[in-house]
């Protein structure tokens, strides 16, 4: 039988129809679902679980993981027809039995149907995907009972009920064929989107590995797919190919404007080796402090949004100093204050300090938490001084071209030869395990989860320092 359409395969094909196919014909060789993963799907049951308690004559739920789907859906399709009973966990499955969604909950309002699903985003209205699965629930509904749907909620992050536009059905229907096309006996889309967008997909290895095999230019950073479809149009599929065009031949203007920072990353993919736009340019002469923060992946709105503040002075040996707080807001603003007396410290013993990051995050959290939490003037102007905090990430970025598809902190210093202690650590996990201390009765365990958070976080700032010591070298060679 034909793979079934559902709200989640629908999430996919707006995702990339190449993730939908894959998750049909090739699931065996997806990735596990994280730590990160299993946190929000905690959240989110718990989420579900607040909503249910504030409704009167519920029953269910009528389907759970493990339990026969195509007699939930019977019961669901008795119940609407039969009782004007709230629904929780409904399977609606349509009568060839080829489409089916299980929204949160299905209630009632008058003779119409409401369909309610609970999303932990804050806006989950500005989410297409989001939209299309309630449709979906909410055309199923009809499809099934004839009965009118009064109205698609979703019951955010927050717990406030959010109204949804319902999709017209001809867009939704489209959706749903093109889902069924991909379950069906259709081949593999040839389709790679850029790497932020696909490093946290379960199938992420088999199409990045074979891009790379394959030497194509999706692979540059810089190989947008506009650009990309600039490039197939001018014979280029290959970054070799790309490296050795000279630059006036190509006919789009872009594609021209852009040739110098195209064919550098392409060369540095073709060769295997650093391609040098001009020696780094580092605040030679200061001390360097390496700072990395452990930030929520909730952002302001989590109670304690950083809960790690990770620095170490270069004096002559560095030592890790990881500032930990404690999972309350009381204990987010006691480590805030720590830090900032911290830094004030850093700089009173060395005025020429050079507080080192990688990319914008950190200085971005200290603007927010001296905003939210106050800091001394002193500490807001030597920590806003230009030069203050200096941007590993962008001198790199300014200096060099790897043969690497990200430039993040993990592709660079691996290349590099760098090891993380736990392979599997990112910020995703580091959030994961936040959210398990905060969570757990037990303090053995909370101060485990913790101190593997700050492992990581040390191993981030070893990393940092691994990649300035070598555009350290770099620069020396090129003086």
């Amino acid at each position: 039988m034909p793979a079934r359409v559902t709200g989640g395969a629908l999430k996919r094909l707006l995702d990339c129809e190449r993730r939908l196919w894959l998750s049909e014909h090739a699931r065996e060789r997806g990735a596990a679902r994280g730590d990160h993963g299993d946190v929000l799907g905690e959240k989110s049951r718990a989420l579900e679980d607040q909503v249910a308690a504030t409704l009167s004559d519920l029953v269910g739920p009528v389907w759970a993981p493990g339990a026969p789907f195509e007699a939930a859906g019977a019961e669901t399709a008795r119940l609407l027809r039969e009782t004007t009973h709230a629904i929780r966990r409904p399977v609606l499955m349509s009568a060839d039995g080829g489409s089916s969604a299980t929204p949160a909950f299905l209630l009632r309002d008058g003779t119409a149907v409401v369909v309610r699903d609970v999303r932990l985003a804050h806006h989950p209205e500005r989410s297409r995907d989001n939209r299309v699965r309630s449709s979906f629930a909410g055309w199923l509904v009809r499809a099934i009972t004839g009965l009118p749907v009064a109205r698609l909620e979703i019951v955010n992050g927050l717990g406030e009920i959010v109204e949804m536009e319902p999709l017209q059905d001809d867009e939704l229907l489209s959706l749903v064929g093109r889902a069924r096309e991909l379950l069906g006996d259709s081949s593999e889309p040839d389709l790679l989107l850029a790497h932020s967008h696909c490093q946290d997909c379960e199938h992420y290895a088999h199409c990045w590995d074979r891009a790379q095999a394959e030497r194509r230019i999706e692979v540059a950073p810089s190989v947008t797919r506009a650009r990309a479809r600039l490039l197939h149009d001018e014979g280029i599929h290959t970054f070799d190919e790309l490296a050795a065009r000279a630059p006036d031949s190509f006919r789009h203007r872009d594609l021209r404007a852009s040739a110098p920072m195209l064919q550098a990353e392409a060369r540095a993919w073709s060769t295997g080796a650093p391609v040098w736009l001009k020696a780094p340019d580092l605040p030679h002469g200061r001390t360097p402090v390496w700072f990395d923060v452990e930030a929520d992946s909730d952002g302001l709105r989590a109670p304690v949004p950083v809960y790690l503040w990770g620095l170490a002075v270069e004096q002559p040996e560095p030592r890790f100093e990881p500032l930990l707080a404690e999972l309350t807001p009381e204990g987010d603003r006691e480590t805030w204050l720590r830090f900032v007396a911290r830094a004030l410290e850093v700089f009173d013993t060395h005025p020429d300090a050079v507080w080192v990051h990688w990319h914008d995050a950190e200085p971005m959290w200290l603007d927010r938490y001296i905003a939210r939490l106050g800091a001394p003037a002193a500490f807001v102007q030597r920590m806003r001084a230009p030069g203050a905090c200096f941007d590993l990430h962008r001198a790199l970025d300014r200096s060099v071209r790897l043969p690497l598809r990200s430039t993040s902190i993990k592709f660079v210093a691996r290349w590099l030869g760098f090891s993380w202690s736990n392979p599997d650590a990112d910020a995703a996990w580091s959030t994961a395990q936040a959210h398990r201390a905060r969570e757990t009765r037990d303090p053995v365990e909370r101060a485990r989860l913790l101190g593997e958070v700050a492992s990581y976080n040390a191993d981030d700032l070893w990393a940092m320092r691994t990649v300035w010591k070598w555009l350290e070298s770099q620069a020396r060679a090129r003086a």
